[in-house]
């Protein structure tokens, strides 16, 4: 049986949640915080190690708080992680799928627009309305819209197989699918608001110092990783949601 998604009660919940972990919730953020901090504090001098560096140090920050969410013991084990990587890359593969077909379509059009009359007019128009809104703050926010719809699909949803190699659920890309049939476009609108609305909104508190950006960073990873595992327990059926 699908289960329907109420808005204004999975809010309710999650930051009735949030407020019942917060602790927790610092301490996790405090430590995103000190990784982005670092990173682009010796970006310029260290660009590749930092990069590597705050790349495992996502996967790892991550994997750990769906550990602790979970209450996983041991955090551990040789099976999960070689589960959750090998999950992780497989979607990563998807959503690259994706993104490489349609840089083709893309590339397609180009090559069409020389021959049919009339498409070169239009493909100019989208080109520079593309460079238009890219050279704007609010421009660059409706950008994110159709990005945050598209990962919302190829990313997001089969990431909740992702979580399950972890906690020892379902690990099946077609069930992640399949348990969040006809609730795709309220999942794609909580998202907007986690992905693109709530950074979108930060962006404009504080000044552009490695402090500052680190800080918000640091609210928003948390904020973000904590509203997409309360939307994976909503839709398999996670009875024991545990405190943190």
């Amino acid at each position: 049986m699908q289960k329907s998604l109420n808005l204004k009660q999975f809010c309710i919940d999650t930051l009735s949640f949030m407020a019942k972990n917060v602790f927790v919730l610092v301490v996790f953020g405090l430590a995103s915080f000190i990784a982005s901090f670092l990173s682009l504090k010796y970006a310029f001098k260290h660009q590749t190690a930092m990069i590597v560096f705050y790349g495992l140090f996502c996967y790892v920050f991550y994997y750990l708080f769906v550990s602790f969410y979970y209450e996983q013991k041991p955090l551990f084990t040789s099976e999960k992680i070689v589960n959750s990587v090998i999950k992780m890359v497989v979607i990563f593969a998807l959503s690259l799928f994706v993104v490489i077909c349609g840089h083709v379509g893309l590339k397609m059009l180009k090559y069409m627009a020389e021959w049919l009359i009339g498409f070169p007019d239009i493909y100019a128009f989208l080109k520079n309305g593309y460079y238009f809104l890219n050279a704007s703050r609010l421009g660059q926010f409706l950008l994110y819209v159709p990005m945050v719809f598209f990962l919302t699909f190829t990313f997001f949803i089969p990431g909740f197989a992702w979580i399950s190699s972890i906690n020892g659920g379902d690990q099946s890309l077609w069930s992640a699918y399949t348990k969040t049939h006809g609730s795709y476009i309220k999942i794609a609108l909580i998202l907007f608001v986690c992905y693109a609305l709530f950074p979108f909104v930060l962006s404009f508190f504080g000044a552009l110092s490695p402090f500052v950006l680190s800080m918000k960073h640091a609210i928003v990873s948390v904020f973000q990783i904590t509203v997409y595992l309360r939307l994976y327990d909503f839709f398999y059926d996670n009875e024991e949601t545990f405190s943190l």
